[in-house]
């Protein structure tokens, strides 16, 4: 097992649309728009669970809280991406072409 990491102070560090449960948690849940329950979620053990409906803001959230835990080694992504919104392809595209730096 992976050795449990102090997480950045004050995490998670963007407020948004989302609940934290315990930082020690691995595990990260992100909606594409479809309703959750988000607190059951983290009361089940999650680290945080919310959703991603913008593929700007959302997915900028998104990174900054789960770079931020160090603890976070896996995101569960689920549901229907809102209409209009392309958040899950452009985290696809993200995981498949990396940052131009």
């Amino acid at each position: 097992m992976a050795d449990k990491k102090s997480p950045a102070s004050g995490w998670p560090i963007i407020q948004g649309d989302y609940h934290s449960g315990s930082a020690d948690s691995c595990v990260a849940v992100c909606s594409f728009g479809s309703h959750l329950d988000e607190q059951g979620i983290c009361d089940a053990g999650a680290a945080i669970c919310g959703s991603c409906k913008t593929e700007n803001l959302g997915l900028e959230k998104l990174i900054a809280n789960t770079i931020s835990n160090p603890n976070i080694r896996f995101i569960i992504f689920c549901g229907t991406e809102v209409k209009g919104h392309l958040s899950g392809q452009s985290l696809k595209a993200l995981h498949a072409n990396g940052v131009e730096g």
